[in-house]
């Protein structure tokens, strides 16, 4: 099951909100990976959906753990979240991987604070989010 909100607002906004609202879960939070940052250091890299000399899309990859599994010693997987921006539209997505199984309540957590990103987000912005989930 892959679980997907769409924020209708660029990257920074919705990675901010997102974040913002993890963290007043009790959640701790790591941005691991920032495309930009990254190809800070590379002039002239075409973006693939503006054929545009500098691409200008955005994907951030976030770690998300629990605050148990900061103090109990034990090395827990995090909940990993992937957002895509380009133009004003940023996908978050919470990423299931056979390999890295993180705590399902923990998950739950962490969705139900994206879904509440997205519902709040519009609301102190007065503009438009869509919240889907895909199976």
């Amino acid at each position: 099951m892959n679980e997907s909100l769409v924020f209708n607002f660029d990257s920074e906004t919705a990675i901010k909100a997102v974040m913002t609202t993890l963290a007043r879960h009790g959640l701790y939070v790591i941005r691991s990976f920032d495309l930009q940052s990254a190809l800070g250091a590379h002039g002239g890299c075409e973006c693939p959906h503006h054929g545009t000399a500098q691409c200008n899309c955005q994907f951030v990859v976030l770690l998300v753990y629990g605050e148990a599994s900061l103090w109990d010693g034990e090395a827990a997987e995090p909940v990993v979240i992937t957002t895509h921006s380009r133009d004003n539209r940023t996908e978050a997505r919470i990423v299931h991987d056979a390999a890295t199984i993180p705590d399902p309540l923990l998950a739950e957590e962490v969705m139900t604070a994206l879904v509440e990103a997205a519902i709040m987000l519009p609301m102190a912005s007065s503009a438009t989010a869509e919240v889907t989930a895909d199976d």
